[in-house]
């Protein structure tokens, strides 16, 4: 399954997630808005199941691009205020122009 370039680039600041799904028996992909990749992080293995999880237990599953923070990316960095300068998101507010919450 290939993702279009939204899962691959951000366009002013936000991307889909590539997070790859089934629905309907029919492959898709998550397409939650994105803010950039998942950073890396140790990764563990469990000595029962032998499962590889991430050490800040955020999900552990395939990402071959970006990724919504529900899985993993990395959170709304708000509104650019100078050039590479973030104020942060208040999406509690209900009024951010990046991510529409």
């Amino acid at each position: 399954m290939r993702g279009s370039k939204h899962h691959y680039e951000l366009t002013d600041g936000v991307g889909k997630c590539s997070v790859p799904m089934w629905q309907f028996g029919m492959e898709c992909f998550c397409d939650k808005p994105a803010f950039g990749e998942r950073p890396e992080v140790p990764m563990f293995r469990d000595g029962y199941t032998g499962r590889m999880f991430r050490s800040d237990f955020k999900y552990d599953g395939y990402v071959p691009g970006l990724a919504c923070p529900a899985h993993g990316g990395p959170p709304c960095p708000g509104i650019e205020i100078e050039p590479g300068v973030f104020s942060g998101c208040a999406a509690s507010q209900g009024d951010c122009p990046t991510c529409g919450q």
